[in-house]
């Protein structure tokens, strides 16, 4: 099976990011081939996009520490099921995934709110 994950870096090792937009990567692992392809989240990568492009390359789970209202519906859209747990490693958390011992949400788990340490509405004066 194919996994999306927030992750807090490109590696197995690293932690499950605590939340899906701001994850610093987004890691596809697919645990039959034992690829894994991470994608920096360096703010020009849209995380909405990265689920449906993610979806149409045959991703099937979303592995998050918690997703907001508009990821959750793109996902529930592209029927990617989504994951939540964070302060483990991605390995750990696709394993338990694998076994069933990862729940599926049933919506959301964070508020959507556009709060990232300044307001990006207004233009430079």
């Amino acid at each position: 099976m194919k996994y999306l994950i927030a992750s807090e870096g490109n590696t197995l090792e690293s932690n499950v990011s605590t939340h899906y937009g701001r994850a610093p990567f987004f890691l596809v692992y697919d645990d039959e081939a034992k690829t894994l392809e991470p994608k920096a989240n360096d703010g020009l990568l849209d995380p909405h996009l990265v689920i449906r492009d993610g979806a149409k390359a045959g991703v099937k789970r979303l592995i998050c520490g918690g997703i907001g209202p508009h990821a959750y519906q793109v996902a529930e859209r592209f029927s990617v099921e989504v994951c939540v747990t964070s302060g483990v490693p991605v390995a750990e958390a696709v394993k338990l995934a694998t076994e069933g011992k990862l729940p599926v949400t049933t919506g959301p788990t964070a508020h959507h709110h556009h709060e990232h340490g300044g307001d990006h509405h207004h233009s430079g004066h």
